[in-house]
């Protein structure tokens, strides 16, 4: 089907639905090609999109930041780069690294630990879904293996499952649900069933402009049906089962725990942590999840749906991708870093 095609045969469904649709997307990566492509004006009207909490640097809580920052005075912090702009309750990593805290960007942990040395104090700031779970669970291993004594993560890896369980039950009523395909690839397609329950249209979506498309087709036309098992439109990386052999890593060395999500709060099961039996390669990184500072950022309510980017009173003002004051601002698959770069709305 040609995209011309595509488009008016949703627009057409949603005529016979009667009513315009809430449809949130869960992936960061999704938010960036829903308004890269125009969709958000395309379809304006007919679908009301909302960014949800799947953005692992947008849901990071300061407190975690804090300690990071905190240790990098005696330790050497690796982290990917989009963490290093992440606003902690004093500072930034990247404020830290300026005033000579150890702390260096990584691309790959696992490669990160290929060179590393037997005396380097290192921690790993373990951050991301179940789709970089795998490759921290993989340099766990490679440290093992490699019997390096002074090297820990600092686990803030997130579960997918459970903060969408409360976000469905607590905080949003939506029509459909665009489910995270990079997620999908790791624990398939199965691991969403749960979203069934919930009598909403789901359906897991490849990034690409035409994927989006098929997917809102699908969910429009599950509306009509009133079918809402979990679709997989993104079949050409996507299984049932998922990635067994990246899943095995991730019940080797993890288990479950509970972890804060901004604006969802603390949620049971929610995170993964070190297991009992490798705890020597933890380090402690608790904080205080009720303890915010004052700010007038909205990044929180964003998150749940309750706002868009632009009702934030900092947004384009005095938070921007250069000097972000909040998480959704930071990283480029924030729903406030997205709307900056290619939103436009009425009235701008």
């Amino acid at each position: 089907m040609q995209t011309a095609e595509l488009i008016w045969e949703i627009k057409n469904n949603i005529e016979k639905i009667g009513r315009s649709l809430k449809v949130i997307e869960v992936c960061g990566t999704h938010t960036v090609s829903i308004y890269k492509n125009g969709f958000h004006t395309l379809f304006e009207g007919y679908i009301d999109f909302i960014s949800g909490p799947g953005c692992p640097v947008c849901v990071t809580h300061e407190g975690y930041i804090d300690r990071l920052v905190e240790l990098s005075s005696e330790w050497t912090i690796y982290t990917f780069g989009d963490l290093l702009k992440v606003p902690g309750s004093s500072k930034s990593l990247s404020q830290a690294r300026a005033n000579g805290g150890k702390i260096k960007v990584m691309y790959s942990p696992v490669d990160a630990v290929e060179h590393l040395e037997n005396n380097e104090k290192v921690i790993f700031a373990a951050v991301g879904f179940e789709t970089t779970a795998p490759a921290f669970a993989l340099s766990l291993e490679k440290v093992i293996e490699k019997g390096l004594k002074n090297v820990k993560f600092a686990c803030e890896l997130k579960t997918i499952d459970e903060p969408l369980k409360s976000l469905l039950q607590n905080h949003i009523r939506v029509d459909g649900i665009i489910l995270p395909g990079h997620v999908a690839t790791v624990i398939g397609v199965d691991s969403f069933k749960f979203v069934e329950g919930f009598k909403v249209a789901s359906v897991i979506s490849g990034f690409e402009g035409y994927d989006i498309l098929l997917s809102l087709l699908s969910i429009t036309q599950d509306i009509l049906n009133e079918d809402f098992t979990v679709k997989n439109e993104y079949k050409r990386v996507v299984k049932k089962e998922g990635n067994v052999i990246a899943k095995g890593y991730i019940e080797k060395y993890f288990e479950r725990t509970s972890a804060f999500f901004r604006g969802l709060g603390l949620i049971p099961g929610g995170g993964l942590k070190i297991k009992d039996e490798f705890r020597e390669y933890s380090i402690d990184m608790s904080y205080d999840n009720t303890k915010q500072k004052d700010s007038l950022c909205r990044c929180a309510d964003v998150l749940t749906g309750k706002i868009k980017p632009f009702e934030c009173p900092l947004f384009e003002k005095v938070c921007t991708p250069i000097s972000p004051k909040g998480a959704c601002m930071v990283s480029q698959e924030g729903s406030c870093n997205a709307y900056f770069r290619y939103g436009k709305w009425k009235g701008r």
